[in-house]
């Protein structure tokens, strides 16, 4: 399995440099101070919790919690707006374990083709009822085979949290040999 992430500069090199020729040093301690404890400098969420597989049985194990990202409340594992890529080959049978972590809000977990779209892009492919969603702390699983190639979209259903509040990443199937989760974008 692999993973990605580039670790985030919190100050631009070459504002740096002209602010050691240029600053006093007052003001570059200020710069430096200020940049570690803002929220530019905070470490992604990791990719690692996110899937696990069996090769040899063509499984894999996508744990979402829902409820967790950029957006306080609206997100993935962390992530959200088509943030985080999962890649699964195709004819792979994917166990979707998903837990609402949201303290107050209802969320799903589906499979859908795309940002229009309510039911499901595989059978079985979301949470029992979808667009009610989860109560807060619950979880529930469903199982589904990659039975064909193409994008589709990991998404909560309930009410606007998908296109308004963006709790969608994505989900590639086909075009790798190995499942893995990739990160496409930094965080806001």
């Amino acid at each position: 399995m692999r993973s990605a992430s580039q670790p985030m500069s919190t100050v631009p090199v070459q504002y740096a440099l002209s602010a050691l020729r240029s600053a006093p040093l007052a003001a570059l301690l200020i710069l430096f101070v200020g940049a570690c404890g803002g929220a530019s400098a905070q470490k992604p969420p990791s990719l690692s919790g996110w899937l696990s597989a069996d090769s040899a049985k063509q499984t894999a194990v996508l744990t979402l919690r829902a409820g967790e990202g950029s957006i306080p409340g609206y997100g993935f594992n962390g992530y959200s707006r088509g943030q985080a890529l999962v890649e699964i080959p195709t004819g792979w049978r994917i166990l979707v374990r998903c837990k609402n972590v949201a303290s107050s809000v209802r969320h799903s977990c589906a499979i859908v083709d795309n940002s229009v779209s309510t039911v499901p892009a595989f059978p079985g492919a979301a949470t029992p009822d979808p667009l009610v969603g989860l109560a807060p702390g619950r979880s529930a699983s469903f199982s589904f085979v990659a039975s064909r190639a193409g994008v589709f979209r990991i998404a909560c259903l309930v009410d606007d949290h998908e296109a308004g509040e963006g709790m969608w990443d994505v989900l590639q199937v086909g075009g790798t040999r190995r499942p893995a989760v990739l990160l496409l974008r930094r965080r806001p």
